[in-house]
């Protein structure tokens, strides 16, 4: 299975248990596809970068699921029918690597010019 990001745009008016109740929609929409949900981040209302329907602020939602990659096509499919999403976007996930730390030697050059300076 494939790691995925999820990030999802909902009606700035939906109360706390509707929101709840949109995100728990979601999650269990890739757990019956048989994916698993990793991680879930809620943003918050945030300002839009231009309206959508006529709105100006959304409640951003980030999700990181383990999903088969028909979840895509389907998770598109039943959020675009969705009157309270506003917009969704499915990525594929790609870890973001430390740069390599320099080796002993380098370390101590540059440990001696920065003195130098």
């Amino acid at each position: 299975m494939t790691k995925y990001e999820t990030t999802f745009i909902l009606e700035p008016g939906l109360d706390e248990n509707r929101l709840n109740d949109e995100i728990e929609k979601v999650s269990q929409w890739i757990k019956d596809a048989g994916g698993q949900v990793l991680t879930v981040e809620r943003w918050g209302k945030r300002r839009l970068s231009y309206e959508i329907r006529k709105k100006r602020d959304g409640i951003y939602t980030w999700m990181l699921h383990e999903s088969p990659p028909t979840i895509v096509r389907e998770l598109d499919r039943r959020m675009g029918l969705n009157e309270s999403v506003l917009r969704l976007l499915t990525v594929i996930h790609v870890p973001i690597e430390a740069p390599p730390a320099p080796a002993e030697g380098e370390a101590a050059v540059a440990a001696a010019e920065e003195a130098d300076e």
